[in-house]
This record gives C-alpha cells, sequence and structure tokens, in this order.
C-alpha cells in the first residue's frame, strides 16, 4: 500500500471511530420506534458493593442507599468484603438497620468472584452494580428501576459523574463525558449498550450468571443481556457522583486494564453474538470498542505519513499542521497537571492522547494475559469500562 493509502486508511479508521459511528447511531436511533413509557416501575432492588478496604467511604455509600426515595421495603443493600484488611467489615456489620447485610469473602478472590457471591444472596427482582466510592443522586435508584416497566428490558445503565478536585459537588460534564453519554443513547435507542457503567447500573435477578475472574460485569452482561433475548437501555438522570482520579497516571493505568479486560471479553463472546445472530450488537462492540482500540497505530500512521507526504501538496501540509497544534496542546496539558494548574479544556486533547496511549499498553497487557478483574480501594483508580 502506498503511503497514501495508509494515510487515508488511518483517516478513516479515526473519522469512523470518533464522527462516523456516532452519526449512524443518531441517524437509526431516529428511525427506531419506541414503545410509550408506561407506568414507572417499582421492583425489589437489591444493591451490591463489591468492597476491598473501603472504611473511608462505605458508610456513607449504604446511608445514602438506604436515604434513596424508593420503597425502603423494596430495598436492600449487601456489601461483599473481598479479605479486607481495615475495619470495612466492622462499620457494614455494626450498621443498624437490618436491610444491610455483609458478606466475606476470604481468601481475596477479586470483584467477578464477590459479584457472584452477592448475587447468590440477593433477594430482588433487580441486582444494581455500583462502587463504593460512588455516592447516588436522590432518585437515581427510582430512575434506574423504571425502565423495568418494559418486559423486554434486562439491563439499565446509569452514568457516574466526577467531582472537581476542589470538591465542588457540580459533577465534571467535560466533553469527554458528553461524548460518552451520546453514545450511549443512541445505543440506548437500538437495544443494546457496548458497556454498562460500573458506577451504577441494574439488571435482572433471571439473567445473572456467574462471572469468571477475569470477566468484567460492566462489559460483560448486556452481552448476556443480548443472548437471553432482552435489551439494555441508558437513563442518564440516574447518576452517581465520585472524585475524580488524582492524576493521568491512574487514568492511564485504568484504561489499560480497561482494554485489556475488554479484548479479553470480545475473543471469548464475539463469536456467541454471531452465532445468536445479535448483529447490532456485534456492530456496536466493533464500532464502540474494538475500532477504538486502533486509535494509536491509526494516529502513528497518520503522522508518519503526514510528514512523509508534506512535498505532495496543501493537504498533507495541512494535517501535519493540524496534528502539530493538537499534540502541543496535549503537551501543555500534560505540563499542567505536572505542575499542578488546572487543565480546564487543555484537559480534553490530553486526555484523548492519554487513554489512546492506554490502549497499547492494554493490548500488551491482553497478549501477556493480564486481564485479571481486580480492582484497589477508594483513592485509586476503580475498575470500570466506561
Amino acid at each position: 500500500m502506498t503511503a497514501a493509502g495508509v494515510f487515508w486508511v488511518a483517516a478513516g479508521i479515526l473519522a469512523y471511530a470518533w464522527i462516523g459511528y456516532p452519526l449512524l447511531l443518531r441517524t437509526f436511533a431516529a428511525l427506531a420506534r419506541r414503545r410509550p413509557a408506561g407506568r414507572a416501575a417499582r421492583p425489589s432492588l437489591s444493591v451490591i458493593v463489591a468492597a476491598y478496604n473501603e472504611a473511608a467511604c462505605i458508610r456513607a455509600k449504604i446511608d445514602g442507599t438506604l436515604a434513596q426515595r424508593y420503597p425502603s421495603r423494596r430495598l436492600e443493600v449487601i456489601v461483599v468484603s473481598d479479605g479486607s484488611t481495615d475495619v470495612t467489615d466492622a462499620i457494614v456489620a455494626s450498621h443498624p438497620d437490618l436491610r444491610v447485610r455483609l458478606i466475606r469473602q476470604e481468601p481475596r478472590a477479586g470483584k467477578s468472584p464477590a459479584l457472584n457471591r452477592g448475587a447468590l444472596a440477593a433477594r430482588g427482582e433487580v441486582l444494581v452494580f455500583t462502587d463504593a466510592n460512588a455516592l447516588f443522586a436522590p432518585e437515581a435508584l427510582a430512575r434506574l428501576a423504571a425502565p423495568f416497566t418494559d418486559p423486554r428490558v434486562g439491563l439499565v445503565s446509569g452514568q457516574g459523574l466526577y467531582t472537581s478536585a476542589d470538591g465542588d459537588a457540580r459533577a465534571v460534564s467535560g466533553g469527554y463525558v458528553r461524548y460518552e453519554a451520546a453514545l450511549k443513547r443512541g445505543e440506548s435507542a437500538l437495544g443494546f449498550l457496548a458497556s454498562a457503567d460500573g458506577a451504577i447500573y441494574a439488571m435482572r435477578r433471571s439473567l445473572y450468571r456467574d462471572l469468571a475472574a477475569a470477566e468484567v460485569n460492566d462489559f460483560l452482561h448486556p452481552i448476556h443481556a443480548a443472548l437471553a433475548g432482552f435489551e439494555s437501555r441508558f437513563e442518564p438522570d440516574a447518576y452517581t457522583l465520585e472524585p475524580a482520579s488524582h492524576d493521568g497516571g491512574q487514568e492511564f493505568r485504568r484504561h489499560a486494564r480497561i482494554v485489556a479486560q475488554g479484548m479479553h471479553l470480545l475473543r471469548r463472546w464475539l463469536p456467541a453474538l454471531i452465532a445468536a445472530g445479535r448483529w447490532r450488537a456485534v456492530w456496536m462492540l466493533l464500532s464502540h470498542r474494538a475500532v477504538r482500540w486502533l486509535n494509536t497505530p491509526a494516529l502513528a500512521a497518520l503522522l508518519g505519513t503526514s510528514v512523509w507526504l508534506l512535498p505532495q501538496g496543501a493537504l498533507y501540509q495541512a494535517a501535519l499542521a493540524g496534528q502539530v497544534m493538537f499534540y502541543g496542546v496535549a503537551l501543555t496539558g500534560w505540563l499542567g497537571e505536572r505542575t499542578g494548574r488546572s487543565l480546564g479544556r487543555l484537559a480534553i486533547p490530553y486526555y484523548f492522547c492519554l487513554v489512546s496511549a492506554a490502549g497499547v499498553a492494554g493490548f500488551a497487557r491482553f497478549v501477556r494475559g493480564q486481564a485479571q478483574a481486580v480492582w484497589a480501594p477508594t483513592g485509586a483508580v476503580a475498575e470500570r469500562a466506561a
């Protein structure tokens, strides 16, 4: 293939991943016929929290869940302590509300086995999965449960938002967060989500299947729902708030884990979706996940061919100039973070480059077989496929 051919293939991959796929979703979603919403459902809910050394936030999580505007008799909280070595267990066990239960997993086995234990013990019709440090908005559970009035719905995802570094309760609704929410709205209109949000999502208990240790729940559960013939929905008004990551290094490690785990699951479950004829789900997973994982090779190819083709016309000169400017802004954002300055809009190109680079690290982890789904306590980074 010629240098020009490589240039246009790389440009096409990037354009489809970030522009073409969202436009196709919007078009198909506009054509999709949705059943009118019925009466809001109030199924019994089992809120399952897998926790490892979450003493700093577990009490607030429990109290915030029990304070939800939801029928109290239809709500329970199950905390599965995955071999915690702090006072997490004591805090949960001493809670006076009988709707709170503690399950101890010993020795530490990871998040997925912990969720299996919680689901087995749950009494609710619907299981709600959430992170210990992600606090529910006042009506989050009611909004999350409402779509289950439609018998076709098997899974509903909310969204996890981040508070600003200075403790302001206002969610950081930056460009990337809005972009991902727009994708989920489009996917939801077509009945499938490329992943749920690990901070807050729910699924019918009848659909739950035990997870292997290396299987990530928020990525796999929409696939399970699709294979069972159910739809997934996105409810943006069902949200949680949690502190933002401390630095780019945390985000890099988180996304590297996400990519490694996602590749593992696609290799395992994509053939099952194809065999079942779930072509819509296959398209969304490849477009939202697999194509985006090609970001770094495509960016490298685009930059290299732009330099090579520089003498061949204004188009390639403009392309190179645009890339240089973009990476310059991203570098400025990285330097700003290193010196402790607020990034503002500089965070978007910096974050884009950081996530793209994490894809390479994630691929390396996948090749080495390092896709185990374990997680660190609050203050580090939660495992989430958002």
